[in-house]
């Protein structure tokens, strides 16, 4: 899971879906970072454990994390598919497509 992520492709619970810009997950040890181009970063903890992904984003408001497809500070995403160059997370509010950058 460590690397740099692209998001492809948010797909919203409600049907909508989004392709962000240049937005990615950097993950770190227990640390994720996530950024935009031309947007303050954010940076928070994370544990992996197999099957879900849990991100804590403590500093941040959620309406800076939306683009990201969170929709708390604090969030569960099962991994769906994690390979070498993909990786697939879902949410209740959102299944987030990624590439390996």
């Amino acid at each position: 899971l460590d690397g740099r992520w692209q998001i492809m492709k948010i797909e919203y619970a409600s049907g909508e879906e989004e392709t962000p810009e240049r937005a990615y997950y950097s993950v770190a040890l227990h640390t994720i970072n996530l950024m935009q181009v031309g947007v303050t970063s954010q940076t928070g903890n994370m544990e992996y454990t197999g099957d879900s992904l849990f991100v804590e984003m403590p500093v941040s408001k959620i309406e800076d994390l939306l683009p990201f497809g969170m929709n708390d500070t604090k969030q569960r995403f099962g991994v769906k598919e994690l390979t070498s160059k993909h990786l697939v997370l879902q949410s209740d509010y959102a299944r987030l497509e990624f590439r390996k950058f």
